[in-house]
């Protein structure tokens, strides 16, 4: 059940439906999903649907057995530019849409689900131009690399195309630069002591995680200052195998760390250094985990 719909327009005070690639005057309304919570198949759909043809309720019911997607008020298949969206490209939308996205009653921007699926949806064919969809996939990959990396640094104000939001992630790659530093100190000490091969190992991993944060972060800075000089594809291939080193070396950080524990190989002081890394780089590995899947997804839809 999806709180939103890509046929939802709002044009001043008039609302509209683009389902079947119709205009529609609309009423809508706010309906909370829970009230739809029971409907397992669109065979259901007919029993929920409102008597009135201009009643919206802004719900969309989708259909994984049969793959497509369902308007709960009308009990219709959903339809642009007579082709049926399918529950799989709303999923791959939602990926794209952030919790800024929705206004107060948490209905997803009809928009946004709009833009993707006119973008990179096979309602897209014949609408755009390949430069068109070049210059609007550009814009995707700016926009969620830009929003990762204010996560990644903490930044906490809405704009992200100001001087202050630069200053702050310049300044967060300095100080991984600066603990990439010590990891890599740490890493000399150790080899110079010879001693447990996967301590020596589980460090200087610690230090390639920082330098992969790093990069990735100065890629990021770089597309708004070359954004028109940019291979898009490039790029977006680029900041997929950052992402995926990253979770890999995080896979490899944690193998390793639970070998060095099972064999009570790490000594107090080297296990509390190591805690305080630990919760970060959790959240480091959750963040792009699901950047890899938007950008994948972006990249599927691009690649030739």
């Amino acid at each position: 059940m999806i709180k939103g719909c890509p046929c939802y327009r709002q044009f001043g005070d008039e609302k509209v439906c683009l389902n079947n690639d119709d205009v529609i005057p609309i009423n809508a309304i706010s309906v909370d999903p829970s009230f739809f919570e029971q409907i397992r198949s669109k065979e259901e759909l007919a029993e929920y649907k409102s008597d009135k043809e201009s009643m919206c309720y802004l719900l969309m019911f989708l259909d994984r057995k049969g793959g497509l997607c369902y308007c709960i008020s009308q009990g219709q298949n959903i339809v642009i530019d007579k082709k049926d969206v399918k529950a799989a490209e709303i999923n791959s939308a939602l990926q794209f849409v952030t919790t800024t996205d929705r206004n107060r009653d948490g209905v997803v921007c009809s928009d946004c689900l709009y833009k993707y699926l006119r973008t990179l949806g096979e309602a897209s064919e014949g609408f755009l131009t390949d430069s068109e969809r070049e210059e609007l996939v550009a814009s995707y990959v700016k926009d969620v690399s830009t929003r990762m990396a204010a996560e990644l640094s903490g930044y906490s104000a809405n704009s992200y195309s100001d001087e202050k939001y630069e200053q702050h992630v310049r300044l967060y790659i300095k100080k991984l630069n600066q603990t990439r530093s010590q990891w890599a100190s740490l890493t000399l000490k150790l080899r110079e002591k010879k001693g447990d091969k996967v301590i020596t190992e589980l460090v200087d991993h610690y230090r390639d995680l920082h330098r992969l944060e790093a990069i990735f972060l100065f890629q990021v800075l770089s597309l708004t200052e070359t954004m028109e000089e940019t291979d898009t594809l490039e790029t977006l291939r680029f900041m997929v195998g950052v992402s995926e080193k990253v979770i890999q070396l995080s896979d490899m950080i944690r193998e390793k760390t639970y070998d060095l524990l099972e064999r009570k190989a790490m000594s107090e002081d080297l296990q509390k250094s190591l805690r305080k890394h630990s919760e970060k780089r959790k959240e480091t590995e959750y963040k792009f985990s699901n950047l890899v899947k938007v950008l994948s997804e972006i990249s599927a839809h691009t690649s030739v």
